[in-house]
């Protein structure tokens, strides 16, 4: 498969299987990107303290 029809793939799973990407994986593939600074500096954006309480605010903290 190509990185296009991987992503196609992925992006048409249901919500529980997009979690199960990011929490089965995101860590089997982390070591293998973790010295590569424009993933690191990605990975910092998406769970930055401001971006994950904006977030929250638009979700309503999940309620």
């Amino acid at each position: 498969m190509k990185f296009d029809e991987i992503k196609a793939a992925i992006m048409n799973l249901d919500e529980g299987e997009h979690r199960r990407v990011v929490l089965e994986l995101l860590p089997e593939i982390w070591p293998k990107i973790v010295g590569d600074d424009s993933c690191l500096q990605l990975l910092r954006k998406l769970v930055d303290e401001e971006s994950v309480k904006k977030y929250q605010q638009e979700h309503l903290d999940h309620i």
